[in-house]
């Protein structure tokens, strides 16, 4: 027999209609088959999910998952068990792996080890150029047919116009969206840092706000002569949000930041070293002002995490020749209610349907991101109000490179379930059947 789940006693958060409701969900094989009051199943499993929030899984666009080559970072497992801690139902793998996500073959095969792996949905970006060099295009409809759902060369930038003219027109055939890493090379290049007075004091030599800028400027003229459907990720700067709002309606076009450049400034690379060093670089207080006026406004529509886990001796030594990136795939929920809901950006309404509704939608998921009948029973229960602490110790990733350490949090996800299991219950992932 066909296990039932039965959530009681909910607040039901229903990202696309912008509503919060109490009730409760049954869910039985895989799909959610009712939503309302009252529901009455002897026979299903229960949760009491009173004083909590209960909506669609969270959908993550952007984390790096290291496989295949760089194991010792980070794997599918240990990834996908973040992803289920951190509330995330479905998540989008970049493809700068070792080898690249460039070939058929390797995305083939990384799917079928990811469909084994139960704790969530593992979807995954291929390049848009070989080798994620920028010299030559893949083959978009090859990597369809693998599988891909997006195009990226995230860590770089494309530097050729040339090629991503034609690669926006090319891939509109097989309808994949482009996600762009926005970085002028020979602006930014040698910088490890904000290009500020925070770099002048330490000597290190910084990274431009208009290497973003100048970058985007023009991605965002290549997108509206071609018609593609082109994201642009972990925004970091005031002019970046300023270009896109004025020519957000003209285009398909969108935008997502993450939690560390909402709350961290250059500044606190003096408290946590290269535990802050991320790119783009953490920039300043006017920066975070105009992310969250973009994000406030709709302009923009998708909160991500850029998860990018290392080893300690990635991080170790000096600040220079550290890697840059954050490990934050299971605090990366209550980090945005720190910025965000906390702050009186948004409401949970709305940090829902940025963090499921929206992204499920830029990925043509049409069953996931939406709390109904009939749909995906992929969800996440949150807490609003209990407050823990960040342990980096306890984190089911690899990459313990989190500047969080010790900070005391709210609206932390404590059920995931996916395809009708539970894969999280009470902050703990399950291994085996959910009692």
């Amino acid at each position: 027999m066909t296990r039932r789940i039965l959530i009681r006693r909910g607040t039901l958060v229903l990202p696309d209609r912008r509503m919060l409701v109490d009730g409760d969900v049954l869910i039985e094989g895989g799909v959610i088959v009712r939503v309302g009051k009252g529901i009455s199943d002897p026979q299903a499993q229960s949760i009491d999910a009173s004083g909590l929030l209960v909506g669609p899984g969270f959908v993550n666009l952007h984390v790096h998952f290291r496989e295949p080559g760089q194991e010792r970072k980070e794997t599918l497992e240990t990834g996908a068990r973040a992803a289920a801690r951190g509330g995330f139902t479905t998540v989008l793998c970049m493809p700068n792996t070792s080898p690249p996500l460039d070939h058929p073959l390797v995305v083939q095969a990384l799917r079928l080890r990811a469909r084994a792996l139960p704790f969530t949905n593992i979807l995954f970006a291929g390049a848009i150029s070989r080798g994620c060099q920028g010299k030559e295009m893949c083959d978009y409809g090859l990597l369809k047919e693998a599988g891909v759902v997006a195009l990226s060369d995230d860590g770089a930038s494309v530097e050729s116009s040339r090629l991503l003219y034609f690669a926006l027109q090319y891939a509109r055939y097989f309808h994949l969206p482009f996600i762009l890493h926005e970085e002028d090379n020979e602006l930014s290049r040698e910088g490890h840092m904000h290009e500020g007075e925070v770099a002048f004091l330490l000597g290190y030599k910084g990274i431009p706000r208009v290497a973003e800028d100048s970058r985007l400027a023009r991605d965002v003229l290549l997108a509206l002569d071609t018609g593609a459907r082109v994201h642009f990720t972990h925004l970091s700067t005031e002019r970046s949000v300023a270009i896109l709002r004025l020519f957000r309606g003209q285009a398909p076009l969108s935008a997502d930041v993450t939690p560390h450049h909402l709350l961290l400034t250059a500044e606190d690379v003096l408290r946590f070293g290269s535990l802050a060093k991320v790119k783009p670089p953490l920039r300043e207080k006017r920066d975070i002002e105009a992310l969250k006026a973009g994000i406030a406004d709709g302009t923009i529509d998708i909160l991500a995490s850029d998860h990018a886990p290392h080893a300690p001796e990635d991080k170790e030594g000096s600040f220079l020749d550290a890697a840059f990136g954050i490990s934050n795939l299971e605090i990366t929920v209550p980090l945005y209610v720190r910025a965000l809901v906390e702050d009186g950006v948004v409401d949970w309404i709305e940090l829902w349907r940025k963090l499921s509704y929206n992204p499920a939608r830029f990925l043509g998921l049409e069953n996931k991101g939406v709390l109904a009948e009939g749909k995906d029973a992929d969800l996440t229960v949150v807490d609003p109000q209990t407050e823990w602490e960040v342990d980096v110790t306890q984190f089911e990733s690899k990459g313990r490179n989190c500047p969080f350490q010790g900070w005391s949090l709210r609206g932390w996800p404590v059920y995931t379930i996916v395809g009708g299991r539970v894969v999280m219950a009470e902050r703990s992932v399950v291994d085996g059947e959910f009692c």
